[in-house]
């Protein structure tokens, strides 16, 4: 089988086409040119020059994949409005308009949760929820999200596109330094956290994430299907870093979200609003419980690696993946 990965020299990408030349396929890697684009040839990969404002190169890598994992985004939270957009809106609809031209069997959107706005305290989000009724009051990253997640949405209904739009959280791994939380900052081995201890923390370990990629394009059933995946949904801010300071000896300070929240409403008082929404805040000091019910009912996927086990693979740089010589 023939995979086609946008995204695949990013932190998540190359894990994804890291375990897809393990299992055997066939995979084409769209990408800029970069050390991490040279190693993947190496492992096999073939790799075609471009990027999401590249049509004629997004044709290029697509023609002839049976899968498709869209995932290159610009992960920017303020910044160049027409770059976030260019690539996060415009550079998806190219995507799936070639998947659509060239009929693959199914396409992988990452997504986020950032497209759910806030809720009820304590209510839970799944699927089902509508998207943040308010994006002009969050960040251009989930802004750019939310319309992207409509337009993919509006193209399976139209073409009859196999797609399948998967929503994580914070992602984390080998490779990448342990979250925080939603907010909060570290200081040499402290961790400062904003917010309640028993706030949920909504966590993803990259390599249950990658597991997740694998089985939803197996699925059969609808055409378009929707999932939410975090691996524990009921992980609190307390439990998850009670684990983390056991394994690195280090310590955690929670504070108020209060002065977060004053910080906001002083940089839209004087213009700054763009690079700390106070919506965003608000919501970010939310106890938000995300279901996900309907991935495990209908892949059967379940985290394979556990909480503890991730913190110290990513600690030491290494994945289950690599120590067992995949």
């Amino acid at each position: 089988m023939r995979a086609c990965v946008t995204g695949g020299t990013g932190f998540l990408g190359e894990a994804l086409a890291r375990r897809l030349l393990s299992e055997g396929l066939s995979v084409r890697v769209l990408a800029r040119p970069s050390p991490r684009a040279d190693e993947l040839t190496k492992l096999g990969a073939e790799i075609v020059l471009g990027d999401l404002a590249d049509k004629e190169a997004i044709a290029q890598a697509i023609a002839g994949a049976e899968f498709v994992y869209h995932l290159a985004a610009n992960v920017t939270e303020g910044g160049d409005k027409r770059a976030v957009f260019e690539t996060n809106i415009h550079g998806t609809e190219r995507v799936l308009s070639a998947c659509v031209q060239n009929r693959v069997r199914r396409a992988i959107y990452i997504s986020s949760i950032a497209v759910y706005g806030l809720v009820a305290e304590g209510k839970p989000i799944n699927e089902d929820t509508p998207f943040d009724a308010e994006p002009e009051k969050r960040d251009l990253y989930a802004r750019s999200k939310i319309e992207a997640d409509r337009l993919a949405m509006e193209c399976a209904a139209r073409t009859g596109l196999r797609l399948t739009i998967l929503r994580p959280g914070l992602i984390y791994g080998p490779g990448r330094p342990l979250p925080i939380a939603v907010l909060g900052f570290r200081l040499g081995k402290t961790n400062v956290v904003f917010g309640r201890r028993e706030l949920r923390v909504p966590l993803n370990y990259v390599e249950n994430l990658v597991d997740a990629m694998v089985l939803s394009a197996q699925a059969t059933g609808e055409a378009l299907q929707q999932y939410i995946v975090v691996d524990d949904e009921n992980l609190t801010l307390r439990q998850y870093h009670a684990a983390r300071t056991e394994i690195e000896k280090g310590r955690t300070l929670f504070s108020s979200g209060w002065p977060v929240l004053v910080a906001a409403s002083l940089a839209k008082g004087v213009g700054l609003g763009e690079s700390l929404p106070k919506q965003q805040v608000k919501r970010a000091l939310q106890d938000r419980w995300y279901d996900t019910r309907r991935i495990r009912e209908h892949t059967g996927w379940a985290p394979r690696v556990r909480l503890n086990e991730a913190i110290e693979q990513t600690l030491r740089g290494r994945s289950s993946a690599v120590r067992r010589g995949n």
